[in-house]
């Protein structure tokens, strides 16, 4: 298990895809994401999001606020 750290990704996924296919992160890994992550501030997309992010082999923290 790793951890690893990043801030705000404001909705915007994408590095956060490639991050896990280069470093072949599994779920048991956590990503913790320092605020403004943008995950239950987009009307509509929500939900759509959540499940995309599951699909990812790593588990999020995700700390509320302004990093």
């Amino acid at each position: 298990m790793s951890i690893y750290i990043t801030g705000d990704t404001h909705g915007a996924f994408n590095r956060i895809r490639y991050f896990c296919q280069e470093d072949h992160t599994v779920k048991e890994d956590i990503l913790i994401i320092l605020g403004d992550a943008g995950i239950n501030c987009y009307p509509g997309m929500n939900g759509a999001l959540k499940e995309d992010l599951n699909r990812l082999p790593i588990t999020f923290f995700c700390i509320h606020g302004n990093h």
